[in-house]
């Protein structure tokens, strides 16, 4: 089974480019955080009530990127939310988009190309191998959106890390998405994580969309 992480990332892989898509740069950049995130919830090795987040179980997952955060949670124990643990984890990140890819790439999902532009500037693309995973991922978050029923732990976080760094649009054209819109508010609130998570991206990516035009 893929790692949130890597569902996220390959959600944001154009099929037709290979080429890594974002609406919006910062806020799919906390998404990824927001992933692991997910991905320790699951794993049942941290735990967050309606202020705190706490780890409560340090045996390792045996992947790195989610071992290597845990262990850094785990030793900064005076960051408390959920936002606080997002923005740290933003700017110390080191490359776990590209560790997902590289781990997408192992799998055959994707491969690895690299080409010009004019000649000179060095382009990455991931064109897909196998797109089963991807439509797979797609068509889960569709179901979860146009759906009554509650979906499972795992499509909620799913859909409230999706909607707030606007890979949903990849998913479900914007009527679509506008119809179900309180659909998609619902599922984002369902769990305590997943409301945390999602409200600290949108607040943390509004805020840096908010200061960097003034430090240009």
């Amino acid at each position: 089974m893929l790692t949130m992480l890597e569902e996220i990332v390959l959600l944001a892989v154009d099929e037709k480019t290979g080429c890594l898509r974002s609406v919006r740069e910062y806020a799919t950049a906390y998404a990824l955080v927001g992933a692991v995130f997910f991905d320790l919830a699951l794993a049942r090795k941290i735990d967050t009530d309606t202020e705190t987040i706490e780890v409560i179980d340090t045996t390792p997952t045996g992947n790195a990127t989610l071992d290597r955060v845990l262990s850094d949670m785990a030793r900064r124990t005076h960051l408390k939310t959920v936002e606080a643990w997002i923005e740290q984890l933003f700017y110390g990140r080191d490359d776990i988009e590209g560790e997902a890819l590289k781990s997408l790439i192992e799998r055959g999902i994707l491969r690895h190309q690299k080409s010009k532009l004019m000649w000179i500037i060095d382009v990455e693309s991931y064109p897909m191998v196998n797109n089963k995973p991807q439509k797979f991922v797609a068509d889960r978050l569709a179901s979860a959106i146009l759906g009554d029923e509650i979906p499972d732990t795992r499509d909620i976080m799913l859909v409230s890390i999706a909607a707030p760094c606007g890979l949903l649009s990849y998913v479900l054209v914007e009527d679509a998405l506008e119809r179900r819109r309180r659909r998609i508010d619902l599922l984002c609130h369902l769990e305590t994580i997943s409301r945390k998570v999602s409200a600290a991206i949108v607040s943390l990516d509004a805020a840096r969309r908010n200061v960097i035009p003034r430090m240009i």
